[in-house]
């Protein structure tokens, strides 16, 4: 990559060259940089920063934490869609968890069928519609 700081300026050189290593996808001890992750094919930074973020509410200490004992549901969040589960799916492969189909592999693990996770997200929300429905019936 050319950074010419002559073209750039000196500034400029300096943000860009740490943004490619430093930590973009964190998840409790594991953390991934842009340059991490493009090694994989992952260049979606912005979902990665938002899944990141939705992750560390969720408190896995681990990627592995994740793929071990946190279902796809549990990743069923809101602004959490397809490509942050590709990037989740990508880091698994950074950190070599789940052989040669990490995200197949992370569904089998929590689940007999595979469903898109479309579809998924689509039958969590309403099961919390039902829920609410419930609970709002319960109150009166």
């Amino acid at each position: 990559m050319d950074l010419s700081s002559k073209v750039l300026g000196r500034n400029a050189v300096e943000k860009l060259s740490q943004a490619r290593t430093e930590a973009l996808f964190t998840v409790g001890s594991d953390s991934l940089s842009r340059e991490e992750l493009a090694e994989v094919g992952c260049y979606n930074f912005v979902a990665a920063r938002r899944v990141s973020a939705a992750l560390s509410a969720l408190g896995p200490k681990s990627l592995r934490d994740l793929f071990e004992n946190y279902p796809p549901r549990d990743l069923a969040l809101p602004r959490v869609g397809v490509i942050s589960l590709f990037v989740v799916g990508c880091a698994f492969e950074c950190k070599r968890i789940g052989g040669d189909a990490p995200l197949e592999a992370y569904v089998r693990r929590h689940s007999e069928k595979i469903v898109t996770f479309h579809r998924l997200k689509t039958q969590v929300r309403k099961e919390e519609e039902l829920a609410s429905q419930k609970r709002r019936r319960q109150r009166r």
